[in-house]
């Protein structure tokens, strides 16, 4: 019966090896089941250029949803997000960190030119986009996201109901993870970074 020890090792060895990486244990965010392919959307970013679902190709991405007149959530968000990135900067492993995407989900108000002066209080490199209320929605309702006006507001200054979330883009521009409030930098960028390994390990091997 010993004669059979050694190979039966071995064989749950390689049995082992060849079994896919399992999905990561997150502290902070959400990892879909699978990635969700996103059909292309039509913005503009902060500089008056086209933004598409093709900018969200070849690089990782977070995206959040707001609006520059938000009192305290969108400028707390996007202070987080600016101190992940500093986080994952210092991350000897990662070459590139993700872009930061914030989509303002008010355009009457949010013009390019707004978002242009917005941004650089937060990050120089985060990128502001907005678009038509139409290319609003067939991006977010794609992401679970939600955003409307409060109805109880006058015309001129009212406040615009939004999700919190901030969302994950793969470098296929794939809808990836999801991280809800509260937001905690530190677990934000250690989430990620299982999240891209994990990737690498599995859809991101395939590619190459």
């Amino acid at each position: 019966m010993k004669i059979y020890i050694i190979p039966m090792l071995l064989a749950a060895v390689l049995l082992s090896a060849c079994s896919p990486p399992r999905p990561p244990q997150l502290e902070q965010g959400t990892l879909l089941p699978s990635a969700r392919a996103i059909t292309d959307f039509q913005l503009t970013d902060h500089n008056g250029k086209p933004f598409t679902h093709e900018n969200l190709k070849g690089k990782w991405s977070f995206a959040f949803f707001g609006y520059t007149h938000c009192s305290d959530i969108c400028p707390t968000s996007l202070s987080m997000l600016a101190q992940v990135i500093r986080n994952l900067k210092k991350d000897d492993t990662l070459d590139t960190p993700p872009q930061v995407v914030f989509v303002s989900v008010d355009p009457e108000r949010d013009t390019p030119e707004l978002l242009a002066e917005f941004m650089p209080h937060f990050d120089p490199d985060f990128i502001g986009a907005t678009g038509d209320p139409e290319q609003l929605l067939i991006l977010t309702r794609q992401l679970g996201t939600f955003f409307g006006k409060a109805p109880d507001d006058n015309a001129d200054d009212y406040r615009v109901n939004h999700s919190a979330a901030i969302i994950l883009f793969d470098p296929e521009g794939n809808f990836r993870a999801v991280f809800g409030a509260p937001h905690d930098p530190a677990l934000i960028a250690q989430d990620f970074i299982a999240i891209k390994n994990y990737y690498e390990a599995t859809d991101g091997r395939k590619k190459s």
